[in-house]
C-alpha cells in the first residue's frame, strides 16, 4: 500500500510504501515501486487508532444495549480510523454492571471469530462503582460501593479474561485489596473520580496505578498549594495521563501545558457518550444531563488528533502518538498494536492531506474506504 507518509507511531515519519500479509505488516518499502493499493498524493498511513474509553456509539450503551451496541460501534469507530475499542461499562446496580461487561466480551469475541467489519473491541473497561462521592458526577451515589477483593474478582470473572482496566478512586475503603487483585490478574488500575490530592497520588502510584482517567476531570484542582493527585501522575513517569481533547472538557490551552510537561504519555480518549437518554442532551459539544453536569463527550478519536494537533502546534506524526501507540501501551498490548512496524497487526488509519480519514483496515483488510472519493 501507499506510496504513502508513514507516521511510524513514535513521533517520527517516513515516505515508503507498507507491504501487508497475513494480517501482519510484512515490511516497510522505499516509496518507489508499485503497490496493490495506490494512495492519492499527500496520503499519510498511520497506526490505528485506539480509544481506551468510551461508552457507547450511535444512541447505544454499552450499559444498556450491551452485545449489540458492540457491532454498531466497531462499524462507528472505523469511520473515525478507530481500529480498537475499549468498551466502557459505567456505575449500574451491580449484578447489570456483571451482566453488561458479559454480553459485551461474547460480542467481542464473536466479531473476533467473523471476518473484520470494523474496529476490534479490545475488552471492557469498568468505570466504577469504587468511585468517591464527592466526585461521581453523573455516576448515581446509591449505585456506588467500596471497593474488595470479592469485588475484584466478580468484575473480572464476569469478563472471562476481557478486562482491560478499571477506573476507580484510590482513596476509597478496600481499594487496596481490590487493587492487588486486578493487577494479578493484568488489569490497568487507572485513577478516577477521587478526592485524592498529591500524597494520595504517590501511595496510589507506589501500589500499581499507572493511569489517570480524564485528567482535571472527576477530580480536584491542580491547585498551587494543594495539588490533586494529578500532580504525583504527572511527576512520576512511570504512569500515562488520559485526557478528553474536545477543548470543553479541559481548555486547550490546559491541554497545550499538560503536553509541554508530559509529552509521549498523554493518552487521547473520547469519553464519547450517546444521546441515547432523554435526560441528556448535547450542548456546547459536549453531552451533559439536565441538571447541567458533563456526562461525557460528543468527540470522534480523529477529531481528538486534530485538535491535539492544533492545540499543541504539533506535527501529525507526533500527535497521532497519543492516539495509538500510547493508548497502546496503555492496555498493554504494545507488542501488537499502536505503531506501523514489522510483524505488528496491520490495523492502520490512512488520512488525507487535510489530515481527514479516508481509509481505515483491519488485519490488512479495509473496514472503512472513501478512497475511490478521494482519487
Amino acid at each position: 500500500m501507499g506510496p504513502a507518509n508513514i507516521a511510524v507511531g513514535d513521533g517520527t515519519s517516513i515516505f515508503g510504501r507498507v507491504q501487508i500479509a497475513d494480517g501482519r505488516i510484512e515490511a516497510l518499502l522505499p516509496g518507489d515501486g508499485d503497490s496493490s493499493v495506490p494512495l492519492p498524493a499527500g496520503s499519510t498511513i498511520a497506526p490505528g487508532l485506539i480509544d481506551v474509553h468510551t461508552n457507547g456509539a450511535g444512541e447505544h450503551l454499552f450499559n444498556r444495549d450491551q452485545g449489540y451496541a458492540v457491532p454498531v460501534a466497531s462499524r462507528e469507530y472505523a469511520k473515525a480510523g478507530v481500529t480498537g475499542f475499549v468498551a466502557g461499562v459505567m456505575t449500574a446496580p451491580w449484578e447489570s454492571m456483571l451482566h453488561a461487561a458479559s454480553e459485551v466480551v461474547e460480542a467481542a469475541h464473536a466479531l473476533e471469530e467473523d471476518a473484520p467489519h470494523g474496529a476490534r473491541c479490545l475488552g471492557v473497561h469498568f468505570e466504577g462503582p469504587f468511585l468517591n462521592p464527592k466526585f461521581r458526577r453523573v455516576h448515581r451515589a446509591e449505585w456506588l460501593l467500596p471497593a474488595s477483593e470479592r469485588g475484584a474478582r466478580e468484575m473480572i470473572d464476569a469478563c472471562r479474561g476481557g478486562c482491560l482496566m478499571v477506573t476507580l478512586a484510590p482513596e476509597i475503603g478496600g481499594a487496596a485489596d481490590a487493587v492487588r487483585t486486578f493487577l494479578e490478574h493484568g488489569v490497568v488500575c487507572s485513577a478516577g473520580h477521587t478526592a485524592a490530592r498529591y500524597r494520595e497520588g504517590l501511595l496510589a502510584i507506589g501500589l500499581g496505578f499507572r493511569s489517570l482517567t480524564h485528567a482535571f476531570n472527576g477530580m480536584p484542582p491542580l491547585d498551587h498549594r494543594d495539588p490533586s493527585l494529578l500532580a504525583s501522575f504527572i511527576q512520576d513517569r512511570r504512569t500515562l495521563v488520559q485526557v478528553i481533547c474536545d477543548g470543553f472538557h479541559v481548555s486547550p490551552v490546559m491541554i497545550d501545558i499538560l503536553y509541554r510537561t508530559l509529552g509521549e504519555r498523554i493518552v487521547l480518549a473520547t469519553d464519547f457518550m450517546p444521546p441515547s437518554d432523554p435526560g441528556y442532551h448535547i450542548d456546547g459539544g459536549v453531552m451533559r444531563s439536565d441538571d447541567g453536569t458533563i456526562a461525557g463527550s460528543a468527540l470522534r478519536m480523529d477529531e481528538a488528533v486534530r485538535n491535539y494537533m492544533s492545540y499543541c502546534e504539533l506535527p501529525f506524526e507526533r500527535a497521532v502518538v497519543a492516539a495509538t501507540s500510547a493508548p497502546a501501551q496503555l492496555i498493554r498490548h504494545d507488542h501488537l498494536l499502536g505503531r506501523v512496524a514489522q510483524g505488528l497487526r496491520a490495523d492502520l488509519s490512512i488520512w488525507d492531506a487535510a489530515n481527514t480519514v479516508i481509509g481505515t483496515m483491519v488485519a490488512g483488510d479495509f473496514v472503512y474506504s472513501a478512497l475511490a472519493a478521494t482519487a
